[in-house]
């Protein structure tokens, strides 16, 4: 129902409040700009490589089955193995608009452009799903913007797009077409998610669960609404025509996979208590790339208001705040005894399948469900409140506490964090450092490949490097044995943890030692050093291993046929770099 005009200037004035808090929240990466500090792990490390690596290989708009990105695990000229690298299928389409974007623009600046949108699309999504069908009420104005805003500050990962704050306006645009009152934008939502979203990670779980909202909703009304599900068909199919290389390298079986070997029996315990406890975490604290943050404490508020709605007699009310938190513990649960399933179906095909595409990612759903939740609760207080204003203040001191990359940031601009604490973007791709060490060498980076040392492979691939080692979440299975053959004696020295890390999981294909253990960020003014080293130097040459580029010193470098050519430092890098060279 329209408000009136003295009823809208409020309302405006707390949307124009939140939107300049938003923009305080973008601040610090337009301050610092490249002197920001971005999240590393599965970020920097690999997903924002990998989309900025699209632009350098010039395939982002590649869509030939056939092309093979060969900038990381492939064989350099002079080897006697032969690997041609990652089939461009698996990384992510030409089609999204992010992908688009990291070409347009240098990747910190698609990074922030991104990031405004990202968070953007949450508040405005949340905002327009609550003020339709969960708080459409004028007085309830302010909790609405508020809950609006903190949805918008969920600290998912970037790089994934609209996956998760996309989705209260995508089911914003669905409601519309159930109930029956769709519009030309709300097809344009549905037709556009696709295109900045992720199949993998959310996408198809988003489709499941709109389906079962549909199914429901028309089981209920005893009808067929076509508009429904013309537009779940229409999200459906678009998903599919933008992921359409990935999808078929998945069933076709393009190549086989070193997902196919992960071995779940080892990465995750069997044991039924550890398995409760996993579901647990996820449930008071959701998986880190969806937006992580501390739910209990909407838990609490939900609690007490379905006790208030029970003494009214608001049992509507009371089977949604029961509701709710149920569904979020049947998703954890689902991702807690996902690797019982997988193992009991074991090799078969369907069990290669389930261990291939991860389907327990349902957790993706989680940051929406508990701020539905939240908005809920806070129907059963007093409208603007002290209750209400305490609990919404509340939430927004924990979603600060959450965005622990914002609180990175914030300390950068106030002298309390320093680069050797966490290292900022331009100080972590060390672009001016890697050029020194490109140009010493004085080859095209094609003819040669490099392996890392005690820091990320992601680094030498940002400056142009051709890399032996590389964080991939699909590459061919053949690979993960010859590079095994390098470090296969530091594997068997090192922990059983780091041997289970790479037998059954093998996504990082790194240079592992011992001494160093699982450790893959010693900066500058860290000061460990190898002493014990042990490499298959010959297994690393029959691949094309040229030089090592290394963040900690070799002191037994002559033992594993390496000679140490220059040491490079550079003000604004976080990194000394030791560089050696491998003697055939």
């Amino acid at each position: 129902m329209p408000l009136h005009s003295s009823d809208t200037t409020p309302e405006k004035t707390y949307i124009l409040i939140a939107i300049g808090l938003l923009g305080l929240y973008v601040f610090p990466y337009v301050w610092l700009g490249e002197g920001a500090h971005l999240t590393i792990h599965d970020n920097l490390d690999s997903d924002f490589l990998y989309l900025y690596l699209l632009k350098i290989t010039h395939t982002a708009f590649n869509f030939d089955l056939n092309t093979v990105i060969p900038n990381m695990m492939s064989s350099g000229p002079d080897a006697t193995s032969s690997f041609s690298g990652i089939p461009r299928s698996a990384f992510r389409t030409g089609l999204n608009l992010e992908v688009l974007s990291f070409y347009l623009l240098p990747p910190y600046a698609a990074q922030v452009v991104n990031f405004i949108a990202v968070h953007g699309i949450g508040f405005v999504g949340m905002y327009l799903l609550l003020k339709k069908y969960v708080l459409p009420e004028s007085n309830l104005a302010f909790t609405c913007v508020g809950i609006a805003f903190l949805f918008a500050l969920v600290p998912c990962y970037i790089v994934h797009g609209a996956s998760v704050t996309g989705q209260p306006l995508l089911l914003f645009a669905f409601l519309n077409l159930l109930t029956k009152q769709s519009r030309w934008s709300d097809w344009l939502i549905i037709g556009l998610f696709p295109f900045y979203s992720f199949l993998v990670w959310a996408g198809l779980f988003i489709c499941v669960a709109l389906g079962i909202i549909g199914l429901v909703s028309m089981i209920r009304l005893r009808q067929i609404n076509w508009l429904y599900i013309s537009g779940l068909f229409l999200l459906s199919l678009l998903y599919v025509g933008s992921e359409w290389e990935l999808i078929y390298g998945f069933i076709e079986q393009k190549y086989v996979s070193q997902r196919v070997e992960f071995d779940y029996s080892q990465l995750r315990s069997m044991r039924l208590t550890d398995s409760l406890r996993r579901s647990a975490d996820l449930f008071v604290w959701p998986m880190f790339n969806t937006g992580a943050f501390f739910t209990l404490g909407i838990l609490a508020v939900a609690g007490l208001g379905a006790w208030r709605a029970y003494r009214k007699q608001d049992f509507h009310s009371v089977n949604w705040l029961i509701g709710l938190p149920a569904l979020a513990i049947i998703i954890c649960l689902i991702h807690g005894f996902y690797h019982y399933l997988v193992v009991w179906l074991g090799d078969s095909s369907l069990g290669l399948k389930f261990r291939v595409f991860q389907f327990d990612r349902f957790y993706f759903l989680l940051p929406t469900l508990w701020f539905l939740l939240f908005a809920l609760a806070l129907r059963q207080f007093r409208v603007n409140g002290r209750w209400s204003r305490l609990f919404l203040a509340g939430q927004f001191a924990l979603m600060i506490i959450a965005n622990k990359e914002w609180r990175i940031n914030i300390g950068k601009m106030t002298g309390y964090i320093t680069e050797a604490q966490h290292p900022s973007f331009r100080a972590f791709f060390a672009e001016k450092q890697f050029t020194q060490i490109r140009t010493y060498i004085g080859q095209p980076q094609a003819n040669y490949r490099v392996i890392c040392l005690g820091m990320h492979p992601s680094v030498a691939q940002f400056n142009g490097f051709y890399t032996l080692d590389s964080y991939q979440n699909n590459y061919p299975l053949p690979y993960k044995y010859a590079f095994r053959k390098i470090i296969a004696t530091e594997l068997t020295k090192g922990t059983r943890q780091m041997r289970i890390y790479y037998d059954a999981y093998a996504c990082r294909v790194y240079l592992y030692t011992a001494e160093l253990g699982m450790n893959y960020l010693f900066g500058k003014t860290q000061h460990p050093a190898l002493n014990h080293l042990q490499i298959d130097t010959d297994a690393l040459a029959s691949l094309g291993g040229k030089y090592i580029i290394s963040a900690v010193p070799i002191q037994n470098a002559t033992e594993n046929r390496l000679r140490l050519e220059k040491v490079f430092d550079e003000p604004e890098s976080y990194w000394r770099v030791w560089l050696y060279c491998v003697n055939n």
